[in-house]
């Protein structure tokens, strides 16, 4: 069915009897029911729109729209925008009348008419991408001599008798509201005063009355009208109704299922010994179930016809017969559920068509009578006590999915006699619309990248979606594909992924493979990892505030059900537990959430899924929805790792046995795509968590080789310092100080002129930024590291302590303070009140305790600087400073443990005996 049939932008001539339709438009003067408008009145208003002037008159079974704009040429845009006048009509139905197009320039009027212009017809077809054909005729009249500073105006009209009807008509007119400003703006609707026309208001239209003119009843409303109230965008679809006048020869529900009932009767319409017989037949053969059989028949109409919306010869409301559309192999939603309807009548199967609206069902409520307050048809079947929705339009339906109800409030059903607009009851489905299948293998170790394994099926119109995926074979492609579904799903980076479509189930699989790096939260000897479950993120929070808001209840969406099922193989600790909510099974928030965790050794399990269907929460309920939905919320669960291994606990024997399974998965990726550079960059990532640093700076040069990027150079220039060749690192950081040049780049260049025996110049090139602010102090602090290295430490001290009358207390100056005690021996002295007050200010972090445990250790307070080191290596265990200084106290005590220490702290920083060296530091042999 065509979008909103009630009144269509047209109108016509039937002022003294029914204009004969064509495909030529009429030329006329206005109607004389149409009162002129004051012209000069509206043009000193001052408004860009001048006039917006419209006439409804429903008589003798035609909708006559008179439509009068005058429009101020304000700008070239607006110039480009009226260039070209279109008029568009329905010739299966009524005419177009032209009656004026004028410029008006400096109090003078030109007839554009008059002066020869005319219109081209074209035949448009306006929502053929849509598959959508409605017979509409334009009429494209270009506006010839148009300038800046003219008003045009054009008033035409349009005449509609639809054949569906039977005299009978249907009108509305949206109402445009304030902040509009018109120079003059009228809605006028009117018919015989004997004529039984109901007609109604809707949507804060405001209370109009109706009153009786030269025989004719009328109701006329000035324009613009007051602004709405603006409502919340999670209310119910009737509170979201524009402000529309509506009228029609309709006083009930009833009546529209009436008249539409007789074109929708299917006696009569199947050839015994015709193709649509034989498919019912076999359809009979294959089961004797009146459920099973009905979803055979809808599959039948979904996946053998195709859509295509005909509104030609009068098709907006009037149906293709089954025999025709099963020849044609195309129909609309009306062709369609007229196949289906004569399908399941042959196979026994109680069955009727129902109207429904796509776009708001919920607005049927409120509206007046009307075959246009719908825009679309389905068929409505009783199988064993169990009403089902079927929609011939849609996709991939099979005998569980055909258990969910469509996301309808309202449906009107036509049946002889007719029928009053019928609630659409709702009920949990049986089948999920997606179930999302997850391996997660952080086996490797809580800082160690880890793989996942996904599986997402998919039923319905979901699973229909796959089918075209399914037939692609470009490897690329289907990653895309895959990226762009799972993004909200499972983050990470895709390395593989495939599709399948089952016709016979209507089921549509995604598999995939990826990898993920950070998967656990760190603190202390603790590592945690939240799982991602139906409640996680999920709000429940309508915004009921304003005084106009709080008796308006929330409309909960779907229908949609989504099940989970996830399995964590996890890496070896002390222990593993699951906190949180374990089991969940109920309704909160009008959502049905549940889920069910199980742990065994080092295997977690979740089921988790949630389902919604199209309700209210009354105003008074939501208050205590959201109460809920907070507690549901502080349960979700998280895996918690006690005293977990940590990578630098791994020799690299260990570790390359751990990081072994990503090799194929690397290899997998990098065929991917031979030209995107991100491939490469993301495997020499891998290898540096390998500690591979030959191979990451492999495919770092692969990645260069693609595409010059200054991150990727930064990325090698550190992998070079890992493996000891500081002239080629070097070289690296200047080609990402080239193209970048900001402070990250600068850093990372005079770290290594730092390395070339060049702190001089590493020092006047951090003195070049210039920089401002927090850049400034990370400026001071980095220059201070270096200072020693060219021995301008007290230099460094005294830039210290200026920065620090600017901003006194700064921890992270006083910190920089400390850590030049400590390493270049400067102002011990002075250094125990700048450590300790970094300390204070710095909340005891693990860094700062560090800075001040090398402090303790030069001013030969051993114990000191041990309890610091301890409990940094408490507060974060992976700080190789802290390790390596402690390892070196170790072995000074004679305690052998120290080279444990030592070895963990070079697995972190490779570089770390030349850096301590610098400062005149090294372990005891």
């Amino acid at each position: 069915m065509h979008k909103s049939i009630a009144v269509l932008p047209l109108i016509a001539i039937a002022w003294s009897a029914p204009a004969i339709a064509g495909e030529e438009p009429l030329y006329a003067d206005a109607p004389e029911w149409v009162e002129p408008v004051d012209t000069d009145a509206a043009i000193a208003a001052g408004h860009e729109v001048v006039i917006f002037d419209r006439h409804y008159r429903l008589e003798d079974g035609v909708v006559s729209q008179y439509t009068d704009i005058a429009y101020e040429m304000r700008s070239s845009q607006t110039l480009q925008r009226f260039g070209t006048l279109q008029f568009g009509w329905l010739p299966d139905k009524g005419d177009l009348i032209i009656h004026r197009v004028h410029i008006i320039r400096d109090g003078e009027v030109v007839d554009v008419i008059a002066g020869g212009a005319q219109p081209e017809i074209l035949r448009r077809e306006r929502r053929l991408e849509a598959q959508s054909l409605d017979g509409a005729l334009t009429a494209a009249l270009p506006v010839p001599g148009l300038q800046v500073g003219d008003i045009l105006r054009y008033s035409f009209s349009t005449t509609l008798s639809d054949q569906a009807l039977q005299n009978a008509m249907q009108a509305q007119a949206q109402l445009t509201p304030e902040p509009a400003q018109l120079g003059f703006g009228r809605v006028v609707f009117s018919w015989p005063e004997d004529a039984d026309i109901h007609w109604r208001a809707v949507g804060q239209a405001g209370e109009h009355q109706e009153v009786t003119r030269g025989g004719y009843d009328m109701v006329e409303i000035a324009l613009p009208i007051a602004e709405p109230e603006e409502m919340p965008t999670d209310a119910p679809g009737r509170y979201a109704v524009g402000p529309t006048l509506q009228a029609g020869t309709f006083a009930s529900w009833e009546d529209v299922s009436r008249l539409m009932a007789p074109h929708f009767a299917t006696e009569g319409t199947i050839d015994p010994n015709g193709p649509v017989a034989a498919e019912i037949a076999r359809i009979a053969a294959a089961t004797d179930d009146k459920t099973q059989q009905a979803a055979l028949a809808l599959q039948v109409v979904q996946d053998e016809i195709n859509y295509l919306m005909n509104g030609l010869d009068g098709g907006n409301y009037l149906p293709q017969m089954p025999e025709e559309t099963w020849e044609l192999r195309y129909g609309d939603c009306k062709a369609k559920s007229m196949l289906l309807l004569a399908m399941l009548r042959e196979l026994d199967i109680e069955a009727v068509a129902v109207l429904v609206d796509t776009n708001n069902s919920d607005a049927a409520a409120v509206f007046q009578p009307l075959p246009g307050a719908f825009n679309h048809m389905i068929v409505r079947a009783e199988i064993d006590g169990t009403t089902y929705y079927m929609d011939g339009t849609s996709a991939g339906t099979r005998v569980d999915t055909m258990y969910e109800v469509p996301d309808y409030i309202y449906a009107l059903p036509l049946v002889e006699g007719g029928a009053d607009l019928a609630r659409v009851e709702q009920r949990w489905p049986i089948a999920p619309d997606q179930i999302v299948r997850v391996t997660y293998d952080m086996s490797g170790g809580v800082d160690l990248p880890s793989l996942y394994d996904i599986e997402v099926e998919t039923r319905g119109v979901y699973a229909a979606q796959f089918r075209a995926q399914a037939a692609e074979t470009n490897p690329q492609a289907i990653i895309g594909n895959a990226h762009t579904y799972l993004t909200n799903i499972v983050d990470g980076i895709l390395v593989d992924a495939e599709y399948h479509y089952d016709e016979a189930t209507g089921v549509g699989t995604l598999r995939a493979r990826g990898l993920q790096l950070d998967r656990f939260a760190l603190d202390r000897d603790t590592a945690t990892h939240a799982l991602a479950t139906a409640t996680t993120n999920w709000e429940f929070a309508p915004d009921r505030a304003r005084r106009a808001w709080r008796d308006i209840p929330y409309a909960v969406g779907g229908p949609l059900t989504i099940a989970y099922e996830s399995t964590y193989l996890l890496p070896e600790g002390e222990s593993i537990a699951v906190n949180g909510t374990h089991d969940l099974d109920g309704v909160t928030a009008g959502t049905r959430f549940n889920r069910s965790i199980t742990v065994e050794g080092r295997r977690v399990h979740m089921e988790d899924g949630y389902s919604y269907i199209p309700t209210e929460i009354a105003a008074g309920d939501i208050a205590e929805g959201r109460a809920q939905m907070r507690q549901l919320a502080s349960g979700d669960p998280q895996i918690v790792i006690t005293d977990p291994v940590r990578s630098w606990e791994l020799d690299d024997a260990e570790l390359a046995r751990r990081m072994a399974s990503f090799e194929q998965p690397i290899d997998t990726m990098l065929t991917i795509d031979r030209d995107n550079a991100g491939y490469p960059l993301m495997a020499g990532v891998l290898w540096m968590y390998a500690r591979d640093h030959e191979r990451a700076l492999d495919f770092f040069d692969r990645s260069l080789e693609i595409e010059d990027n200054p991150q990727t150079h930064l990325l090698r220039a550190n992998v070079l310092t890992q493996l000891g060749r500081y002239h080629d690192a070097l070289a690296a950081a200047e080609i990402a100080h080239d193209q970048q040049g900001n402070l990250e780049s600068a850093s990372a260049l005079a770290q290594m002129l730092v390395e070339m025996d060049r702190a001089d110049d590493a020092l006047d090139l951090l003195d070049s930024l210039g920089l401002s602010g927090q850049d400034a102090n990370n400026v001071v602090t980095l220059w201070a590291d270096i200072s020693g290295h060219a021995g301008r430490q007290e230099e460094a001290w005294a830039r210290l302590s200026e920065a620090l009358m600017d901003r006194p207390g700064d921890g992270q100056l006083l910190n920089a303070q400390c850590w030049l005690a400590g390493t270049w021996e400067t102002n011990l002295d002075a250094a125990g009140e700048v450590c300790d007050e970094a300390v204070s200010a710095l909340n005891y972090s693990a860094s700062v305790l560090d800075s001040r445990a090398l402090m303790h250790y030069r001013a030969g307070n051993v114990d000191a600087a041990m309890a610091d080191l301890d409990a940094a290596l408490r507060k974060e265990p992976g700080i190789a400073a802290s390790m390596y200084l402690r390892g070196l106290i170790k072995l000074e005590q004679g305690d052998r443990s120290g080279a444990q220490d030592l070895e963990q702290a070079r697995r972190i920083a490779p570089t770390i005996d030349r850096q301590y060296g610098h400062w005149g530091l090294a372990p005891t042999s």
